[in-house]
């Protein structure tokens, strides 16, 4: 992973690793008050979410350090 397109390809990897977890409507990313999805605003073209939401810091770096370590295994 020493070029610039791997660490671009390792980001992406990442990101969309985290906008899944926001999908799936995971425990990672999830709303301030309970059921309130609609009003978090997510946009992977922006790689943006936004709104009033819960975030489970921990479990989200555990997200990306698994996505790193597959990106890594390929």
């Amino acid at each position: 992973m020493d070029s610039k397109n791997d660490n671009k390809d390792l980001r992406k990897a990442c990101v969309e690793a985290v906008f899944d977890e926001f999908a799936e409507h995971g425990d990672m990313i999830r709303p301030q008050y309970a059921g309130q999805w609609n009003e978090i605003d997510a946009s992977r073209f922006l790689g943006h979410i936004t709104g009033p939401m819960d975030i489970d810091v921990t479990g989200l770096v555990d997200v990306i350090i698994d996505t790193i370590v597959k990106e890594a295994q390929k």
